[in-house]
């Protein structure tokens, strides 16, 4: 590489790496996590619909202690989520900016977190428990404002239907637990 292409990627890299926080504090751009949510969607439907999994998946979900620990990971994922809601409703208003950015980020990711506990949607209670996770997850992702649409009634309608999804995916995370480790 000559002495100019060389210095030319080192000013490229050292501009890259002092606005990669700033980038990181403000989140992906307005639709990029809508994109990145709308892949991975799109990712998941292909893999359940073909039926293909993971082999080196399979196996570690077939191990007990890795279900728990993917298991309890995403109910932490859940409950992080919940974070803005509750920080919200206390009165927090001076990060919800940043919050937000986190929030549909971290949303935008829930179908890996997902795929790494289970590579199937489940049967009876356990597919509910799946279709609303995955329900949630596609109102967070299609909000009002992906959706730009003005009109008064949407808004309202949006948010409770998104925080209802999500309310009834903790009742059924503690059920699913419960039914777990009260029979085995």
């Amino acid at each position: 590489m000559s002495r100019v292409k060389s210095l030319v990627f080192l000013q490229d890299f050292s501009r890259l790496k002092a606005s990669l926080p700033d980038a990181l504090r403000s989140g992906l751009p307005a639709k990029g996590y809508f994109w990145a949510g709308l892949f991975l969607l799109a990712a998941l439907i292909a893999q359940q619909s073909s039926g293909w999994q993971w082999t080196m998946l399979t196996g570690l979900q077939g191990d007990k202690t890795y279900k728990l620990a993917t298991g309890f990971g995403l109910l932490a994922f859940v409950l992080h989520q919940w974070r803005f809601s509750v920080q919200r409703a206390q009165g927090e208003k001076r990060n919800a900016a940043t919050m937000m950015s986190y929030h549909k980020l971290f949303g935008a990711l829930l179908p890996l977190a997902f795929l790494s506990h289970s590579q199937i949607l489940g049967y009876g209670y356990l597919e509910i428990l799946s279709l609303t996770l995955l329900l949630a997850f596609l109102s967070g992702l299609f909000n009002f404002q992906i959706g730009q649409i003005h009109t008064p009634w949407y808004r309202p309608v949006w948010i409770s239907a998104h925080v209802g999804l999500s309310m009834a995916l903790l009742l059924l995370m503690a059920y699913h637990v419960y039914i777990n480790y009260a029979f085995k």
